[in-house]
């Protein structure tokens, strides 16, 4: 397991199989940190195909106009 504390963005967390898959993310993870380019995907990782669909039903459907949907 990995994690990420760095002041000023939330903590991130994920588990590997290796050593080497967790330094890497890490160290990926924490230079995007340092360029303002950090994406935390915590969320969508979990997230189900299911879900999503479920998301864009009630979120992005009703936005499209009728003939579009």
């Amino acid at each position: 397991m990995a994690t990420i504390r760095k002041k000023g963005w939330p903590t991130s967390a994920k588990i590997f199989c290796t050593k080497r898959d967790a330094e890497d993310w890490a160290r990926r993870a924490e230079d995007e940190m340092v360029r303002g380019e950090y994406i935390d995907r915590s969320r969508s990782e979990r997230m189900s195909f299911s879900d999503a669909i479920d998301r864009y039903v009630s979120e992005m459907l009703p936005t499209k106009r009728l003939s579009t949907q």
